[in-house]
């Protein structure tokens, strides 16, 4: 019965061929899509976690709903980061401080929203430093620098080496502190750019009158799949320190993992309806290709051929073509998302250097990723979809009647 299938295939080339490429050039098309959304999705959370979380974050209780850098903090930040490191010696811990407040130049005044980092540290993680456009980049033990996107600098009027002052609430009454600034970044996300700030830790525990302590401790870890056992032996650490909470990027970073979510699960929608626009051309083309053999199954029914072995030739047909054009297809997505994985697709002419989703700024050159489970998924249906689209015409074609059948030219 494979030989038989086999020969029958390969006798009108012209229509297997066909078919072969309907299969192969929509499987392609599905695997090549979802991988370029696959390796967006991952660009999008290695950017939210390592420029705004981590992989585990330690943080005061409470700051998640109400993030005020006052009453939920951590108070003894270098205890939770030498706790950490020690337990997990390979990983990047670092602190970071967020505050909000009006930064005051000659000329101007703007509400923003300050990051006290770690320099030296945070470039392990975080991609900031790269942002630079101007100027440079925050050094260690520097508490008098601040590096402001290039909008807010326009904003305030002000360059490098000029003064400013942010104002705001300290721990008792409203705190006031000198900075020069040294550097301008552009993120190319117009919100950062117009409202964001950097200074060191340092700087805003002396703003906040609070030595020592921290908005967050955040966890970096090499190996972004131990997430979840690296969380679980977090609380673990933390089970007997009271006012914090241990949180998972997914939910420290809880808006942003949402949207990759329901994004996903939009993209899986149409990649469906792509794959029901492939399954109905291949019905049609086997159905044509089972019309067109009437005469041939009527021969093969006369000499003696049960209805049921009939049947199941032609199912095997669908097989063999949907298991070749498979292979066909999967590897030519390959080669497609292996190209995407290196170089990439620029969207910089049509979109700017850079896009915002769910607040953080990626760049438009996106990159694909490799989903292996789901390229697997793929080819499976690929392949039932072809065997499920020859049942109709196999069921017809066991119910011809050979004499009626052999009359067909």
């Amino acid at each position: 019965m494979f030989r038989l299938a086999l020969r029958n295939l390969l006798r009108n080339k012209r229509r297997t061929i066909i078919t072969a490429m309907a299969i192969s050039g929509g499987l392609m098309l599905l695997m090549t899509g979802n991988n370029l959304n696959h390796g967006t999705y991952l660009t999008l959370l290695k950017q939210g976690i390592s420029t705004v979380a981590g992989h585990v974050v330690v943080q005061g209780e409470g700051w998640q709903a109400d993030p005020d850098p006052i009453d939920h903090r951590v108070d003894d930040a270098q205890t939770a980061v030498d706790r950490l490191q020690s337990a997990f010696p390979d990983a990047t811990v670092l602190q970071r401080t967020f505050v909000g407040g009006l930064l005051n130049s000659p000329n101007n005044s703007v509400g923003i929203a300050v990051t006290g980092l770690q320099a030296g540290k945070e470039e392990r993680v975080s991609d900031w430093h790269e942002k630079v456009v101007e100027g440079k980049w925050l050094e260690e033990g520097d508490t008098r620098g601040i590096v402001l996107g290039v909008e807010l600098a326009r904003s305030l009027q002000v360059g490098i080496g000029k003064k400013v002052v942010l104002m705001g609430q300290g721990k008792d009454e409203v705190s006031s502190r000198l900075f020069r600034v040294r550097g301008l970044f552009r993120s190319g996300a117009a919100q950062a750019d117009g409202f964001m700030a950097f200074t060191s830790v340092e700087a805003l525990q002396d703003f906040l009158g609070e030595p020592g302590s921290a908005s967050q401790v955040s966890l970096h870890l090499q190996d972004p799949l131990a997430s979840d056992e690296a969380l679980e032996r977090s609380k673990e650490l933390f089970a007997d320190t009271k006012g914090l909470e241990v949180l998972g990027w997914k939910e420290a970073l809880a808006e942003l993992y949402q949207f990759t979510v329901l994004d996903r699960a939009t993209n899986n929608k149409m990649m469906f309806f792509i794959g029901l626009m492939v399954a109905l051309g291949i019905l049609n083309t086997v159905l044509m290709s089972v019309m067109e053999r009437m005469r041939e199954f009527g021969v093969m029914l006369a000499l003696g051929l049960p209805p049921g072995k009939l049947r199941q030739l032609i199912m095997l047909e669908g097989l063999i073509l949907g298991v070749v054009a498979s292979l066909v297809g999967a590897a030519a997505a390959s080669g497609i998302t292996n190209y995407l994985v290196e170089s990439g697709v620029d969207y910089s002419e049509m979109m700017g250097e850079s896009m915002e989703l769910a607040g953080v700024a990626i760049s438009t050159h996106i990159y694909a990723g490799w989903d292996l489970k789901s390229m697997m998924i793929y080819s499976v249906i690929a392949v039932l979809l072809s065997v499920l689209a020859t049942v109709y015409p196999a069921w017809k074609a066991g119910k011809l009647q050979p004499v009626e059948s052999m009359k067909h030219v």
